[in-house]
């Protein structure tokens, strides 16, 4: 708990997005470990089970952050739309269909 509110801390003081942290993504297996549950409030902090952080470490979040879910699937929108408006022309090839 203690290592969670120092990181807490940390966060406030260096978010580059000016953010207050607002949860803490913690491995499963951590989460289980210490006999917290997601959904839990530690230290002003929700506790989230996060995949994608390894055990024994934990990622700090703020609403100030952007979203990377929501950013790649707009750059993916981006792609889409600019493929979609131009015609693939192929040198050599004819492009009419019988």
């Amino acid at each position: 708990m203690e290592a969670v509110c120092k990181a807490k801390e940390v966060h406030d003081r260096t978010c580059v997005w000016g953010g207050k942290a607002t949860e803490v993504h913690l491995a499963y297996f951590d989460i289980e470990r210490i006999g917290w549950e997601e959904g839990d409030v530690i230290c002003g902090l929700v506790v989230v089970g996060d995949a994608t952080v390894a055990t024994g470490m934990m990622r700090v979040t703020c609403d100030a952050e952007p979203d990377d879910d929501r950013q790649e699937e707009e750059e993916v929108e981006e792609v889409v739309d600019a493929v979609a408006d131009r015609e693939l022309v192929i040198p050599g090839r004819s492009t009419s269909y019988n």
